[in-house]
């Protein structure tokens, strides 16, 4: 129940930091976003759930895989992560400019069966989606450029942008539904957070308000590898932790 309070206080005050702080604005191609010091690195997390009521739940290993490849002439993150929960191993597989963090493509596989490829132009996001053997394409428009956080980036994206205390930003996301939605995060500050097999690492702690999800989540970030060290998120009733395994 310790562990549960700390992190309920910790939500609080994030919140309290963002009440307090008028969020600039970061577009894409701000020369603020910098995704170069992001190289290669693999990571686990442990997730667990926590309902209202304290019952908690086993949600399975999130498994992290990052990789910096040559595409067309210029370097490209490729972010392969495995979620795999009780109900079957959920596939994201993201690829992003390394310099400017741009999106260019997105994909998931779902056990359900649900293929979704999203490739990111300037003006519109082109979705191929695949189910029960029948495929739907169409266009998306975008009015303006977007960076691409729920694709399968979260944290690593955060990461990128300016990271020093009580600096807030809103930012515009994809939204599959509309096309364009505005996400905030603010830093509220650093501290020692658990890093697994009982390492613990300076981190910054950063609190993003996501439209798209409808969830708060609260990233523990480092400039060094592997980047996200953990996850505690407040969204569809419940409350999760991601721990570094």
């Amino acid at each position: 129940m310790r562990s549960r309070s700390v992190s309920f206080i910790l939500i609080f005050v994030a919140a309290t930091a963002i009440a307090q702080t008028t969020p600039e604005t970061i577009l894409p191609g701000d020369p603020r976003v910098d995704g170069s010091f992001i190289r290669g690195a693999t990571n686990a997390w442990r997730m667990t759930g926590i309902s209202p009521g304290g019952q908690r739940t086993d949600g399975g290993v999130w498994k992290d895989k990052i990789e910096v490849v040559e595409t067309i002439g210029r370097a490209v993150i490729r972010r392969t992560q495995l979620d795999g929960g009780p109900d079957g191993t959920t596939t994201f597989i993201t690829e992003t400019d390394q310099r400017t963090m741009a999106p260019l493509r997105a994909e998931v596989t779902t056990p359900s069966g649900l293929h979704r490829v999203l490739t990111f132009e300037k003006d519109h996001v082109h979705s191929v989606i695949t189910l029960a053997g029948k495929t739907r394409e169409s266009d998306l428009p975008l009015s303006q450029p977007v960076f691409d956080f729920n694709g399968g980036l979260f944290g690593l994206l955060i990461d990128s942008f300016p990271l020093r205390e009580n600096f807030s930003a809103k930012f515009p996301i994809f939204d599959p539904r509309g096309g364009l939605a505005w996400a905030t995060y603010t830093v509220v500050g650093r501290e020692s957070v658990p890093a697994g097999k009982g390492k613990h690492v300076e981190a910054w702690t950063v609190e993003v308000q996501d439209p798209v999800r409808v969830a708060r989540m609260i990233f523990s970030l480092t400039k060094e590898p592997p980047y996200i060290i953990r996850l505690q998120e407040v969204g569809e009733g419940k409350f999760w932790t991601f721990d570094m395994m």
